[in-house]
């Protein structure tokens, strides 16, 4: 049950693309199409696609999806809080807790508001994919103190739930785990639960 995963980083902010796929059955998923169409393609040539999959809508996770689904022809999966930025119509609406199979391995959805409202994470075995919502270091970037409050009670409760050796593919940056950011990001959590309104985007500049 080989779980294939390569990453590509992509466009003017190095967005981290993922192509995940089962070894055996050679299905697989792209994680977001933020730039660089043709890379994306070649990294596919193989597989037989199964879902195009996205986290969030923001212009550099979807910058290269109309030409990567019309080569892929595949499934395009978002949550429907994401329908004003992404603008394509779903295929697939994804929510909370539904899984997806690929090939020998099941794919959870979790939602992951506070960054965005319909971000979404994709959570393999203890593979997790969490697109802007959770960087090595910290948060993703938030718009409002009350975006900030919702994106660290989204990592507490629905990521930092989840065992400590979880290997965490943000969205930018380089892979971490869930033990480390829940330990590193501590004081931070502290902070923002005892009413601290500063910005959340505390590594990236990116959105």
């Amino acid at each position: 049950m080989a779980l294939l995963i390569r990453r590509l980083a992509v466009g003017p902010y190095e967005t981290n693309c993922y192509l995940v796929a089962c070894v055996r059955t050679m299905e697989a998923a792209l994680v977001d199409a933020g730039a660089e169409a043709q890379r994306l393609i070649d990294a596919a040539a193989g597989f037989q696609v199964r879902y195009i999959l996205l986290t969030h809508g923001h212009p550099d996770h979807i910058g290269a999806l109309t030409s990567a689904r019309a080569a892929l022809r595949a499934p395009l999966a978002y949550h429907p809080l994401e329908r004003p930025m992404v603008g394509a119509p779903a295929d697939l609406d994804l929510s909370d807790g539904m899984e997806l199979s690929l090939g020998d391995h099941t794919l959870r959805v979790l939602h992951l508001p506070g960054h965005t409202p319909g971000g979404a994470g994709f959570l393999l075995g203890r593979d997790l994919f969490s697109g802007d919502t959770l960087f090595p270091g910290g948060p993703g970037h938030t718009k409002s103190p009350e975006d900030l409050v919702e994106l660290v009670r989204t990592i507490k409760e629905k990521l930092f739930v989840l065992p400590s050796g979880t290997v965490v593919y943000p969205g930018h940056g380089v892979e971490t785990t869930v033990g480390q950011e829940r330990e590193a990001s501590k004081e931070f959590v502290a902070r923002v639960e005892a009413g601290w309104s500063g910005s959340g985007d505390l590594t990236w500049e990116a959105e």
